[in-house]
C-alpha cells in the first residue's frame, strides 16, 4: 500500500494571490510563492479581526510596532482620522495564529508594509519605518517563519 505524504501547511496574505481583502479593495498583482497549491492556507488578519474590506487606511500611532503590542510594552494601530483599531488588529493576529496552530504552519508568506502583515516595513504615523506589524510579531514569537513578500 502506498503512503501519501502530506504537504506541510503555509499561511499567506491572500491580497497576495488575488483576493480583494487590502484596506482600499484593490486587487495586488498575483505573487509568485514558492510554494505547491496544496500547501497554502490564505489568511488575511484584518478582516479576520473583523475589519470590513474597504476600510481606513491604518498605521502605528507612535514609534512603537507590532512587537511592543505583542509583548504588551504599549502603541495602538489607528486610522487617519485617529480611530483606534489595536484591537481588531490584534484579535486577526490571534486568529491568524490559531489558524497556525490548526494546520501546523510553520512559515507564513506575508505582504510587506502592512499593519499586520509587515516583516520588515510598516508606516508610522503615515512614513514607512523599520518594524512588524501585529500579525507578523505574533507569528515570529511563536516560532513561525515570517518571509516578507512586496
Amino acid at each position: 500500500m502506498k503512503q501519501t505524504q502530506s504537504t506541510e501547511k503555509v499561511l499567506v496574505s491572500a491580497c497576495l494571490l488575488g483576493y480583494r481583502c487590502r484596506y482600499n479593495a484593490e486587487l495586488l498583482e498575483v505573487r509568485t510563492i514558492p510554494e505547491p497549491a496544496d500547501a497554502i492556507v490564505l489568511v488575511c488578519p484584518e478582516e479576520l479581526g473583523s475589519l470590513p474590506t474597504p476600510r481606513p487606511r491604518s498605521f502605528f500611532e507612535d514609534e512603537h510596532t507590532g512587537a511592543d503590542l505583542v509583548s504588551g510594552v504599549g502603541g495602538r494601530v489607528i486610522t487617519e482620522a485617529g480611530e483606534d483599531l489595536t484591537s481588531a488588529f490584534l484579535a486577526g493576529a490571534r486568529r491568524t495564529l490559531a489558524i497556525a496552530r490548526e494546520v501546523g504552519a510553520r512559515k507564513a508568506y506575508l505582504k510587506e508594509r502592512s499593519p499586520s502583515c509587515g516583516c520588515n516595513t510598516i508606516y508610522v504615523q503615515g512614513e514607512q519605518s523599520r518594524g512588524k506589524g501585529v500579525t507578523a510579531a505574533l507569528l515570529e514569537k511563536n516560532g513561525i517563519e515570517i518571509v516578507p513578500v512586496e
